[in-house]
Order: structure tokens, then sequence, then C-alpha cells
């Protein structure tokens, strides 16, 4: 018998949600790549999503049926970090595939990463 065990995310609290929101943001100010690309952070559920814009081709005629931001951009998600730990020091870093499924691409702290995010060829433009 094999034993297989799936780490789950953290809850966080109100109290620790701005400590790791000011954690992500310093991290991100380090960045040139996300920082360029992201539009917005999200807390949810042990996990923080960074997303970014996606501009629509306008074509006549067609109509989006997704609400979009400034009836142009489509927001999506960039990159989500898990946070297994309460010090943030175990954390996995997801990207989303085309089919919506997240796909673990490394680990480490927090800062790390972002960092990886930024010299990573999934996060690309």
């Amino acid at each position: 018998m094999v034993w297989a065990y799936s780490k789950r995310p953290i809850s966080i609290q109100k109290s620790s949600r701005a400590k790791i929101e000011q954690r992500v943001m310093a991290a991100v100010e380090k960045t040139v790549k996300i920082k360029g690309m992201m539009s917005r952070m999200a807390i949810r559920r042990g996990r923080v999503y960074l997303y970014r814009l996606h501009e629509l081709p306008q074509i006549e005629g067609i109509e989006y049926t997704v609400p979009l931001i400034d009836g142009k951009y489509l927001e999506i998600p960039l990159l989500r970090i898990t946070i297994f730990d309460r010090t943030s020091t175990d954390c996995s870093l997801d990207f989303q595939r085309h089919n919506d499924q997240w796909m673990a691409i490394d680990e480490g702290t927090l800062e790390e990463c972002i960092e990886k995010a930024e010299v990573s060829e999934w996060f690309e433009s």
C-alpha cells in the first residue's frame, strides 16, 4: 500500500492578510516583468492570485459574454502562490493552463516564488 499525502493551504486570518499583502507587493516591486504585467492581487483561501489584463480584439458585431473592464480588457490570472505554513516558507508557485487547471511549477518561500516567476519561461507576456 502507498499513502498519498496532499498538502493543504493554510487559512489566512484577517490580521495576517495585510502582512502577506505587504510582503507580496514588496517582492513584486523588485521585479520588472511581473510588475509590468500585474494589474491586481487577491488573497483567497490560503492562496495569493496575481492577475493581468488581456486586451481583446475589437471586432464589429461581436459581443463578448464575459464582463470586460472598460469594454476592452479581460482580466486573467497571471500566477498563483499557495501558502502551506504560517511563516510562508513553504509555498508553491502555480501556472494556469489553457484548460483552467493549475500546474505547480516550483516551490520556495513567498518571495522566492515571485522571483522564480520573474525568470521562468512559463510566465511570458
